[in-house]
């Protein structure tokens, strides 16, 4: 009797779910000694699209064992979360999701790293005293600040820190009235905030985001926000959606006494989606459509 061939599509299949096994065995045992590095090669080198929910775990794995990649993770545990509840089977994808934080244990996965502390960790009035001498600083400079992002998220929804987040994002109204004016001033505020000390080098990556000395071992980031033509713009999530009454005048956070915009339902629903109200510790922010949209203020930044 002939033997049976083995399609190259079937093969495929087959050594990605040996290599998912052997990643599940190192979950299971944290025996520590698995080459992780070369089997993420490896089922990069056989991953195909639509990706398969075995291709999303045993990538997902791999990567959480060598402590790589931890915004990739978060995207791929996205895709695996869409892929298990289409197929029903939501209850899965929570028990490899808890699988997971167990084997990290006490380390905590962040979109940032695997070791960084999240506010769960950290005393709230601490790290907004240590906020407040950045925030202080920027307003002697003429700048009016609010609270942005996953910081202004948490306060409206939660009235404090998330507690799986583990930075504070604010943003700095721009004097600018243009576009240009807004990447050359952006540009000039690099500068000056070197000059105070508080911008910090060792972890700055971003052009369109400086990051700000740490309070503690919180980093903070800080982004560049315009009014234009009477309409609101703040990298990366709001692209002139906004009126300008929807941000100011700043109003006061009955939570922290700092600034928040006018509005900042709208603000997060620009941010989060409609259901920012909903907890979702795998929110991943859609960074190249964001970048798309600012493309012309990213491009004047590179010049």
């Amino acid at each position: 009797m002939a033997e049976q061939q083995v399609s190259p599509s079937e093969a495929r299949s087959l050594r990605i779910s040996e290599i998912r096994m052997i990643a599940l065995a190192e979950i299971a045992t944290k025996s520590t000694g698995l080459d992780h590095w070369s089997y993420y090669i490896e089922l990069n080198e056989l991953k195909r699209r639509p990706l398969s929910i075995e291709w999303l775990e045993g990538v997902i794995m791999l990567a959480v064992i060598g402590r790589i990649r931890p915004a990739r993770v978060f995207g791929w545990l996205n895709k695996l979360r869409d892929r298990r509840e289409k197929a029903g089977q939501l209850d899965a994808f929570e028990a490899f999701d808890a699988r997971l934080r167990s084997y990290l244990y006490p380390e905590t996965l962040t979109n940032h790293g695997y070791d960084r502390q999240t506010f769960a960790d950290l005393d709230h009035d601490s790290v907004w005293a240590q906020v407040e001498s950045h925030l202080g600083a920027l307003r002697d400079e003429g700048y009016e600040v609010f609270l942005n992002s996953g910081t202004l998220l948490g306060v409206v929804r939660d009235e404090k820190l998330i507690a799986h987040d583990d930075d504070i994002d604010l943003a700095v109204i721009l004097k600018a009235g243009t576009e240009e004016e807004a990447a050359q001033e952006w540009r000039d505020l690099k500068g000056r905030l070197q000059e105070l000390a508080l911008f910090d080098e060792d972890n700055h990556n971003q052009a369109a985001i400086y990051k700000l000395t740490p309070a503690g071992q919180t980093q903070i980031d800080l982004f560049p926000a315009w009014v234009q033509g009477g309409k609101v713009f703040v990298y990366p999530h709001t692209h002139g959606e906004l009126a300008l009454e929807d941000v100011l005048p700043l109003r006061k956070c009955a939570v922290t006494g700092n600034a928040l915009p006018a509005v900042p339902e709208k603000m997060l629903t620009l941010n989060y989606g409609a259901g920012w109200d909903t907890p979702d510790p795998l929110f991943k922010f859609p960074w190249a459509a964001a970048n798309d949209r600012f493309a012309p203020f990213l491009e004047r930044l590179a010049k």
